[in-house]
């Protein structure tokens, strides 16, 4: 059983979108769905849920919408803050997490904010970096380089297809002005992908340490990970696209 746990923001006046696509695709993806739960992050609490609902209806998700813990052993997929993930680690058989960098040992380089995640919760962070819950993290400096834009949007279809392209159109606005680029990052859709289909992404096994200001040491420490270094975009997009129009 999958449980999505996400600051959903897609339908908010501000915050990432990216959830919103990453969990459209899990919900689309035939996967046993558990529950779809919401933090506080990108937007509040409750104005996740309402964007979760809204999308869950789209997608022809019935539910549960609900935050506490369900019996199943659960495959977790946290694309927001992990502030629910402590309550779930007694009964999770993986956790898997848009999170973190190869690349930098803090919060703020090279591309701000890497650890926005993680120190949003730092209680909630160190304690699923301290659990024996098997880990799979996509670092956010791999992650980026899933990146759409207005062409890669028109390719979805339908009123769930309409519903993305919509709440996106803010960050195609905002994307030439904060990168020069016409193409945002899509941060949480190789998460998801991966939870639906691992034979589309590379996977090396690793450990990690979590280091007190919450940078996350990989090749170091005790903790198992499994680490994502790599995908290709336009399979992703394509499996994507594939799910959202079926």
């Amino acid at each position: 059983m999958l449980l999505i746990d996400s600051d959903n923001a897609m339908g908010s006046a501000a915050g990432d979108v990216d959830d919103g696509l990453a969990v459209a695709a899990l919900l689309k993806s035939g996967l046993p769905i558990a529950a779809l739960t919401s933090v506080g992050g990108n937007t509040t609490r409750g104005q996740a849920d309402r964007n979760n609902r809204t999308l869950g209806a789209l997608c022809g998700y019935p539910g549960p919408y609900r935050l506490g813990a369900v019996s199943e052993p659960l495959r977790i997929v946290a694309l927001g803050p992990p502030t629910n993930a402590p309550a779930w680690l007694h009964q999770a058989s993986e956790i898997i997490l848009a999170r973190s960098n190869v690349s930098s040992k803090g919060r703020f380089p090279p591309w701000w904010p890497h650890e926005f995640n993680l120190t949003h919760d730092r209680p909630a962070a160190r304690a699923v970096f301290s659990s024996s819950v098997p880990l799979t993290v996509v670092p956010l400096d791999v992650a980026r380089k899933m990146r759409v834009g207005k062409a890669e949007l028109a390719e979805l279809c339908g009123p769930l297809g309409e519903h993305l392209r919509k709440h996106s159109k803010r960050w195609l606005r905002r994307s030439p002005l904060l990168r020069w680029s016409s193409t945002f990052p899509v941060y949480d859709l190789p998460a998801a992908i991966y939870a639906i289909d691992p034979s589309l992404v590379e996977v090396v096994e690793t450990t990690a340490r979590c280091h007190p200001n919450l940078w996350i040491e990989y090749g170091s420490g005790g903790q198992p990970v499994r680490l994502v270094r790599d995908f290709y975009p336009r399979e992703i997009w394509l499996r994507f696209v594939a799910l959202i129009n079926g």
